[in-house]
């Protein structure tokens, strides 16, 4: 059990480490988190921070509006928070209920931007479909936009189907 939560942890850092430097702004494979090694190096865990898993705002269903929860993750990086845009966060909702409804990990296939209503503009969309244990992850997120939109569904797989409108 140990060597699976030092693997996590240092995961986790790569994800985040990768995302931070540009990278996995594309959908991601759901194999690369299922997939676990014959062992792991063990790792003291003073070498390496543990990171405090964000516990999703919202309900078991989901939350239509989790940008409280964006900003919490973005704050631990020693990022600005995204000012809230309504507009932004319908579309997320409206995003995350028909990934989860029709469990797709990555973007939709009639395009994101197909659920912004009138009036509203993004610049990049990001979505993530991960066990709740996770916390929040969406392309996007550590991105420098000012203005977003955030929601999650729970999907009948136990999974978080996460979206984010940034602009």
């Amino acid at each position: 059990m140990r060597r699976f939560v030092v693997f996590a942890l240092v995961a986790l850092i790569f994800v985040t480490q990768a995302q931070a430097h540009g990278h996995g702004r594309h959908r991601r494979s759901d194999r690369c988190w299922s997939e676990q090694p014959q062992s792991a190096p063990v790792v003291q865990s003073a070498e390496i921070p543990i990171p405090s898993v964000e516990i999703p705002i919202g309900n078991a269903a989901g939350s239509e509006d989790a940008l409280a929860e964006v900003n919490a993750v973005r704050a631990r990086r020693g990022l600005r928070a995204f000012v809230h845009d309504a507009l932004l966060t319908q579309a997320a909702c409206s995003c995350a209920k028909q990934r989860a409804a029709r469990l797709i990990a990555g973007h939709l296939p009639e395009s994101d931007f197909h659920y912004l209503p009138v009036g509203a503009n993004a610049n990049a969309a990001g979505c993530a479909a991960w066990t709740p244990d996770w916390g929040w992850g969406a392309c996007c997120t550590y991105d420098n936009y000012a203005y977003a939109g955030a929601a999650w569904t729970m999907g009948s797989d136990g999974r978080r189907y996460m979206h984010l409108f940034v602009r």
